[in-house]
């Protein structure tokens, strides 16, 4: 009876664990992926605020930097009692005389049901952008 509970266990904790999201999975999904908003303005400026949008959260941020696609900006959100926690991607795409801004994230676990969802993320990250860029109009 131990061994059939032992692999009861173990098979719903790898099934539990597959198709867990990654930084790396978030990083390469595609350039558009995500909740877009578009800012005009000079692009060094929306970069600057994004990333100042990203100390705000409760995120840690991983990394930016300048790619092909634009300015990315790497995250996570660490597990707590209430999530497995979260990966995400947020891009600064120069297009035209506008940047677009692109934020994508994925919960880790993939039956996850609570946690913070894209569109939580986008919405807390866009707010932050309108605020600094608005103090910057005064």
């Amino acid at each position: 009876m131990n061994k059939i509970f032992t692999f009861l266990f173990a098979s719903v904790l790898a099934l539990a664990f597959s198709g867990c999201a990654t930084q790396s999975s978030v990083n390469n999904a595609a350039a558009g992926t995500g909740i877009k908003k578009i800012y005009s303005g000079d692009h060094e400026t929306i970069k600057s605020a994004t990333m100042a949008s990203m100390q705000n959260l409760n995120i840690d941020v991983k990394g930016a930097e300048d790619t092909p696609d634009g300015y990315v900006i790497t995250f996570s959100k660490p597990m707590s009692a209430f999530s497995w926690g979260e990966v995400g991607r947020v891009l600064v795409k120069k297009v035209g005389d506008n940047s677009r801004v692109y934020v994508h994230s994925e919960k880790r676990a993939k039956f996850q049901v609570t946690g913070a969802k894209e569109q939580d993320f986008a919405n807390a990250i866009f707010a932050s952008i309108d605020e600094i860029l608005a103090n910057k109009t005064k």
